[in-house]
């Protein structure tokens, strides 16, 4: 049994400056669509927030997945050094059956990616479920952000029936796509308001409606997960004092 020696980096802060970063640009693209509106009706891409909208989604769910597998991470490597060093005192010399297990379970939460895998993790080693833990109001947007994420990562096209399909169309293509959009495309519309997804997806609103979800989740975690582990400490502070397409020093 040997200690191993290792140089790390926490990836969901880097991941939040670039956030803060696109954030910015965000802020300021819609801004000089808003005075080229002004100037000119006919020539505003009403999608030009597609730029920086999707990259925002993909940041914000890659930052909620980091952050919290961190957690759980760092929890898993305080447990095994622990009993790796409760073994040397007792003259132990070789790994017990719960330390393989524990380094084994670490792998897969390291390696493993993804919310889903992540919220079983959860349950598994914390025994929290973290739908339970959000409740509905947290747990809608959340998933929904989620979903976007996996869709958006593909690069592929996002597809909407004009109208909608019933079950003798479950075989057709667009059909697919508006049972994978479902929940996604209803809460859109309750809170942005258009009944097309793409509308909705264009709005200036929709990166910041995730990310302050994402705020009140990191303090429903907090709350729940207290202390933090060292390590995850810096992240969900930097996200509790974040404020979008503002620079650090407040401007």
């Amino acid at each position: 049994m040997t200690n191993s020696v290792f140089k790390g980096l926490e990836v969901a802060s880097s991941l939040l400056l670039a956030y803060n970063s696109l954030a910015q640009a965000h802020k300021r693209s819609t801004e000089s669509v808003k005075a080229n509106a002004k100037m000119d009706k006919t020539n505003v891409d009403p999608f030009a927030n597609y730029k920086n909208c999707f990259g925002l989604v993909l940041l914000n769910a890659s930052i909620i997945e980091g952050s919290l597998r961190s957690i759980l991470s760092s929890s898993l490597v305080e447990e095994i050094n622990r009993s790796v060093n409760e073994a040397k005192i007792s003259g132990r010399t070789g790994p017990s059956k719960a330390e393989i297990m524990l380094t084994r379970f670490h792998n897969d939460v390291e390696m493993q990616g993804g919310w889903e895998p992540l919220k079983s993790q959860y349950k598994l080693y914390f025994d929290i479920s973290l739908d339970a833990l959000m409740g509905e109001a947290l747990k809608e947007p959340i998933n929904v952000l989620f979903t976007l994420r996996n869709i958006l990562a593909h690069g592929t096209a996002i597809v909407q029936p004009k109208s909608d399909m019933d079950e003798t169309m479950k075989d057709m293509y667009p059909y697919n796509w508006q049972k994978k959009l479902q929940q996604t495309r209803v809460y859109l519309e309750r809170i942005f308001g258009n009944k097309d997804i793409f509308e909705n997806l264009a709005e200036y609103e929709m990166p910041i409606h995730f990310m302050d979800k994402t705020k009140e989740l990191f303090v429903v975690i907090k709350n729940e997960i207290n202390p933090l582990p060292e390590r995850s400490q810096r992240i969900f502070e930097m996200v509790e004092e974040f404020r979008f397409g503002f620079i650090s020093n407040g401007r």
